[in-house]
């Protein structure tokens, strides 16, 4: 099993040079970085044997820039199915060990589509609320809102893997099987709730996401899409409307990947 690692930078060159995880994590893994937007520098990268860039087709949206890295690991690195196609943020920072622990536990349980324990501090105290139940209407108004938003799994209260309804994208590992029965993200999405979609989907089919408590990582995040008019708000307002109509079976996914 080889692990391939899925990471879009829109303009993060700076960050991902500063964090110097993905140097660490392709030492061992195929890393996989494309460009959203002209002007980024990985010149400290050049030397990573198994770091890949692909620096063309600005401007598409999360789902299908993960998409678009998909077909060039089939096309151009001889994934395969049994392999692990991993949805990476630019500002998690992960150690090799831990994902090594990961690829295990994912083959002994025979699991196709799983999500980790992400952190927002060093010290792994404070948690990334990164996995919860499949969200209704009303919290999604909530949550724009600043309200409570009881979709949130409490992770303090668990200790083993168990399934869960989605995780963010900021971390899912996908066998390369399952990725391929999804068809990927849909890429009517630009930026928010694909991750729901994917999970929802995968879901429906009776293979749901599996969270792994004890594989941990660090989640530098920053959120833009509670800006008032913003278009992070234009975009994330839109998703939810499109996952709303997915749930009632009203929209189909879309997607670029071919069998």
């Amino acid at each position: 099993m080889k692990i391939f690692i899925s990471v879009i930078s829109h303009g993060h060159d700076i960050l991902i040079n500063k964090l110097g995880c993905l140097q660490l994590l392709s030492n061992d893994f195929d890393v996989i970085i494309k460009s959203n937007k002209q002007g980024d520098r990985f010149d400290e990268l050049a030397s990573c044997k198994k770091l890949h860039w692909i620096d063309s087709d600005y401007g598409l949206g999360f789902g299908h820039n993960n998409n678009v890295i998909f077909s060039y690991c089939i096309n151009n690195l001889d994934m395969k199915d049994d392999d692990l196609f991993i949805v990476f943020n630019p500002d998690v920072s992960m150690n090799i060990n831990d994902m090594y622990e990961l690829a295990s536990l994912m083959k002994k349980d025979n699991t196709k589509l799983s999500c980790i324990n992400l952190f927002k501090d060093d010290k792994f105290s404070i948690y990334d609320n990164s996995v919860r139940k499949f969200p209704k209407f009303m919290q999604f108004i909530k949550s724009f809102l600043g309200g409570n938003n009881n979709s949130i799994l409490d992770k303090n209260k668990i200790h083993e893997p168990m399934n869960v309804d989605w995780a963010a994208g900021s971390f899912l590992a996908f066998s390369v099987k399952r990725y391929k029965e999804l068809q990927g993200f849909d890429e009517k999405y630009f930026m928010y709730c694909e991750d729901i979609d994917i999970c929802y989907r995968s879901h429906q089919q009776g293979c749901p996401v599996v969270y792994y408590p004890q594989v941990k990582a660090l989640h530098y995040a920053k959120h833009e899409n509670r800006k008032l008019f913003s278009k992070h708000l234009y975009w994330h307002i839109s998703s939810v409307f499109r996952f709303l109509l997915t749930k009632k079976g009203l929209t189909k996914p879309s997607s670029s990947l071919v069998d």
